[in-house]
C-alpha cells in the first residue's frame, strides 16, 4: 500500500502538494490558522463574484492610449 501511494506522489508532485494544501486548509490547528483560512476562503468568493459579475456584465472595458498614460505616465521618448 506505500508502494503505491509513493509512486502516486512521485509521479504527480504537483497534485500531490495541491493535495497536502487543501487538507492542511481544511483542518486548521490553532486560531490563528483558522482566522487565515477563513479570510482567504472571503477573499476567493469575492474574486470569484468579481470574475463572474465581470464575465456576465454586458458592457465591455474600454481602455484608450489616454487611460493608460493617466495610469502608467506619458511614455518615454527616445
Amino acid at each position: 500500500m506505500s508502494a503505491d501511494r509513493d509512486r502516486l506522489e512521485s509521479s504527480r508532485p504537483l497534485l500531490s502538494s495541491l493535495a497536502a494544501f487543501a487538507g492542511a486548509a481544511f483542518r486548521p490547528r490553532g486560531m490563528l490558522a483558522r482566522a487565515i483560512v477563513i479570510v482567504l476562503a472571503l477573499k476567493l468568493i469575492a474574486v470569484a463574484g468579481m470574475a463572474v459579475f465581470a464575465h456576465f456584465s454586458d458592457r465591455s472595458a474600454s481602455i484608450d492610449a489616454a487611460a493608460v498614460e493617466r495610469l502608467i505616465g506619458p511614455a518615454a521618448r527616445p
